[in-house]
């Protein structure tokens, strides 16, 4: 029972950062961690993505179960 409680429980972070004083725009652009491979969660891959050159806001969000999931969303222009 303890280890079925332990196995499904998660927890998770999510914080956002206003980075400029652009508005929020009507991109979203999304850069997400992947279990085997390369990475990239960066702001810039993320605006990349999303075809943003203004960015107005940043959120990134950490998921832990079992390993770490992160997610970068970047919202602009």
């Amino acid at each position: 029972m303890a280890f079925s409680i332990i196995a499904l429980s998660s927890c998770m972070v999510s914080q956002t950062y206003q980075l400029t004083g652009e508005p929020m725009g009507t991109k979203t652009g999304v850069a997400k961690s992947k279990i085997i491979g390369d990475s990239d969660t960066s702001i810039k891959a993320a605006a990349a993505n999303g075809k943003i050159t203004v960015i107005g806001a940043v959120e990134v969000t950490t998921k832990l179960f079992f390993f770490p999931i992160i997610t970068t969303r970047v919202y602009g222009e």
